[in-house]
């Protein structure tokens, strides 16, 4: 960064296709960790589920990162 820069926040909103909220949620942090870079730190501020051509929407109460369960579990030897 150079001196004379300034920093700026930008929010964005970006539609993830899923089978169901588990999906919704690795997708959405899978998108996260990928702009994760240079120390940008973007962050997930809301999750939320809304169907094509609708105005209904239905917030997430859980918007954190899923641990992936195959890691978790033990080696079968």
């Amino acid at each position: 960064m150079r001196n004379n820069e300034k920093r700026y926040v930008v929010t964005m909103d970006v539609y993830v296709y899923a089978e169901n909220d588990y999906m919704a949620r690795k997708r959405a942090h899978k998108m996260v960790d990928s702009l994760d870079k240079y120390g940008r730190r973007p962050s997930i501020t809301e999750i939320g589920e809304q169907p094509f051509a609708s105005m209904s929407y239905r917030k997430l109460e859980d918007i954190s990162k899923p641990v992936d369960k195959v890691k978790d579990e033990p080696l079968p030897f």
